[in-house]
């Protein structure tokens, strides 16, 4: 499977740590020279980012996001240029397992150009054991339970490219929106566990999670009684009670 590297054209001690890494795996790979959203002019921004379905459907975004949201899709435009069935997307802060090859060759085995699925191989938290299907004697392809998010280790076929091109035009959500996505009827997502893409020491230095994280808090600051009522009335009632036990909920703990 060939491999799409996202990674920003001054990065060059990043993109030396996961170019070995891919090297060792045998895996073939593209350096993609990632948008630097600090960069773009106030007329390319105003052409690229909707601002205000951002505000609406998720928040403002910072142009460290917008950057990264442009990268994922000039990749998804790339693989459509080559005439590729599918590519794994990596951002260039990836930790590559050692399983990381044989998954792919299985995942190759199940995966349908033609259906707009996205197999994201980073950490889930929580997922439905309900529906799962086995990839090899070690592996499962598992689908989504309540959100998931990172992009720096994932599968997209052509068809969900093309799907994720047409919709997420001009940017107006993170790169990572996947249940967003999939609630759209945009994509298709599974989930490979035990995951076999993890974070290397150097996506400390991001700052994309501290704006998320300044989002979050700013979120929790937010609620009314509207999410009160949801999450005391539904979540912790009804669905622990008639809908959890059927959808057979896990939880997968992350690799020290």
């Amino acid at each position: 499977m060939h491999v799409y590297v996202i990674s920003l054209a001054d990065a060059a001690a990043r993109r030396g740590d996961i170019v070995r890494q891919l090297e060792a795996a045998g895996l073939p790979f593209t350096i993609f020279d990632a948008v630097d959203g600090r960069a773009l002019g106030a007329d390319e921004l105003a052409r690229c980012y909707d601002g205000d379905a951002a505000r609406r459907q998720y928040r403002d975004m910072s142009r460290g996001e917008i950057g990264c949201a442009l990268s994922h899709l000039g990749v998804y435009r790339r693989l459509l240029e080559e005439g590729r069935p599918w590519a794994l997307v990596l951002e260039d802060d990836a930790q590559l397992g050692e399983r990381l090859p044989a998954v792919l060759r299985a995942l190759e085995d199940a995966l349908d150009a033609g259906r707009p699925d996205v197999t994201l191989l980073t950490h889930v938290d929580k997922y439905t054991r309900h529906g799962a299907r086995r990839l090899d004697q070690t592996h499962r392809l598992v689908r989504r339970y309540g959100d998931w998010w990172l992009a720096h280790g994932y599968v997209v076929t052509r068809a969900a490219a093309q799907r994720m091109l047409e919709a997420l035009r001009p940017v107006r959500t993170a790169a990572d929106s996947w249940a967003r996505f999939e609630r759209q009827g945009i994509v298709a997502l599974r989930a490979v566990v035990p995951y076999c893409i993890g974070l290397s020491p150097r996506a400390a230095d991001s700052t994309l999670q501290e704006h998320r994280a300044e989002f979050m808090r700013e979120a929790r600051e937010r609620r009314g009684w509207r999410y009160y009522l949801y999450m005391y009335g539904y979540r912790r009632f009804v669905h622990q009670i008639v809908v959890r036990p059927f959808l057979r909920v896990a939880r997968q703990k992350k690799a020290p």
